[in-house]
């Protein structure tokens, strides 16, 4: 039997965090409960949440660097920000990070648990999807329909919903992503970066040009570059960790980042 889904309240209020976790726990969920960011940092550092329920403003650590660390770390957890004084910079920069939502207290409980069900309805069906993923590249594998060090045969090479760039290979319809014989497990942010990058292989795409690829619009440079470094970190290990050779995710320095496909150095 599948356990309740697990969640974190980190809120400094005490009502707060009690009137949540009451009625979360009458839902059926699994709830733990923090007061500060400290010891939400300390939670995520050693255990695994389906959902943050996350205060913005926490006083010790801002709710937007929690959201980001959350992210970094386990990028299937939904986050859903909770704060008295919202903002339109502050609800962008939520979003931009890859919280699920976004809401203004005093939020209605009944409002909060449709939106938890909405976001963890949404971790299942993207889990799902991956392992479906997994499981098709597995029986592709088995019955000799992937060589090691290629891309699914199966797939066209070359149609308005697939992207191939050496061995990568892009099904932008359904946003999965295969790198030789390995299915890429990919955030949205990543997937939009990769795509981005393989639409211009062996080319280097400054911050903002890949900004604007991600985000929808053009940031300034130091802004672009301070947004993208971590996803572009994590893109990068998952490229590498598949031990795929034939392309690489590079920085130039001073400009941005390039998906190159060719052993010889950049200029």
């Amino acid at each position: 039997m599948r356990q309740p889904a697990k969640i974190l309240v980190v809120d400094d209020e005490r009502a707060v965090r009690i009137m949540l976790e009451t009625a979360l726990r009458a839902h059926g969920y699994r709830v733990e409960t923090v007061a500060n960011g400290a010891d939400a940092r300390m939670r995520i550092e050693h255990e695994e949440f389906d959902l943050l329920l996350l205060d913005l403003q926490l006083g010790d650590i801002d709710g937007i660097d929690i959201l980001r660390e959350v992210k970094e770390r386990s990028p299937d957890t939904e986050v859903i920000l909770l704060t008295a004084h919202g903002s339109i910079n502050s609800a962008i920069a939520a979003l931009r990070y890859g919280a699920f939502d976004y809401l203004l207290k005093p939020a209605q409980v009944t409002e909060i648990r449709e939106r938890v069900e909405r976001a963890l309805n949404n971790r299942r069906i993207n889990l799902q999807r991956t392992e479906l993923l997994q499981r098709i590249s597995e029986s592709a594998r088995a019955l000799g329909l992937i060589e090691s060090g290629s891309h699914p045969v199966s797939a066209p090479s070359a149609s308005s919903d697939h992207l191939t760039v050496g061995p990568l290979m892009l099904d932008l319809r359904r946003h999965a992503a295969y790198l030789g014989e390995h299915v890429l497990t990919l955030t949205r942010t990543e997937f939009a970066l990769l795509t981005a990058l393989a639409q211009n292989p062996d080319t280097a795409l400054s911050y903002t040009a890949l900004s604007e690829a991600v985000y929808g619009r053009a940031q300034p440079e130091d802004e672009a570059r301070s947004l993208l470094r971590p996803h572009i970190a994590r893109l990068r290990q998952k490229l590498d960790a598949t031990k795929t050779p034939g392309i690489a995710l590079i920085s130039i320095r001073s400009m941005g980042y390039m998906l190159q496909t060719e052993n010889a150095p950049v200029p």
